[in-house]
């Protein structure tokens, strides 16, 4: 515990003695503040001409005053800081949400990160399984234009053609037709 100083001070044109667990320096503070006061109020003619009970009466008002208004400006300052600090939480609040929002947000990005990779790579299997059905076309197609022309065309009615050589005719007109529609739909598609 602090030790209690004593100390001298001149207040009002008089000696007075002092004592307090406060520094010198703060006691030397607090005389000089009423030492102020009194000055300002010898400077009005009806502080100067009234009794000393009356000016120390005066004084202690004034003090109180002080004092008082003081105390309220703190409460504002501790209101106002409490207030400051609500929304400081309130802010490390939206804060966290936006981060977890956020650690949602990566998450999601890279689950459509892996769909795409995926969706690529079946797109990449379906084109070249496209080629490979267009080389067996291109193929099958070679095949029945030489069957066409080694066939020689017989005097006996159409219903009368081999069965598999009817087969093979509807499979290339089959295929024709695919590969014109699909020709059709890359030449729209290139034209947007």
């Amino acid at each position: 515990m602090a030790e209690k100083k004593v100390i001298k001070v001149l207040i009002g044109g008089k000696v007075m003695t002092m004592s307090g667990y406060e520094s010198e320096e703060y006691m030397q503070r607090v005389a000089s503040y009423i030492n102020s006061k009194i000055e300002e109020y010898e400077k009005t003619d009806a502080f100067r001409k009234a009794s000393s009970d009356i000016k120390h009466r005066m004084l202690e008002l004034n003090f109180a005053d002080n004092y008082f208004k003081e105390k309220m400006h703190v409460e504002e300052l501790e209101q106002n800081l409490k207030e400051k600090l609500d929304q400081l939480d309130n802010s490390k609040h939206e804060c966290a949400i936006r981060g977890v929002m956020i650690d949602d947000l990566k998450n999601d990005i890279e689950k459509l990160k892996k769909e795409q990779h995926e969706n690529e790579k079946t797109i990449l299997k379906l084109q070249m399984e496209l080629k490979d059905r267009d080389r067996q076309l291109e193929e099958n197609k070679k095949a029945g234009d030489s069957k066409e022309k080694t066939v020689e065309p017989k005097a006996a009615p159409e219903e009368k053609e081999p069965k598999d050589s009817r087969e093979a005719a509807g499979s290339i007109n089959e295929i024709r037709d695919f590969k014109d529609h699909r020709d059709q739909k890359q030449n729209e598609k290139n034209r947007r």
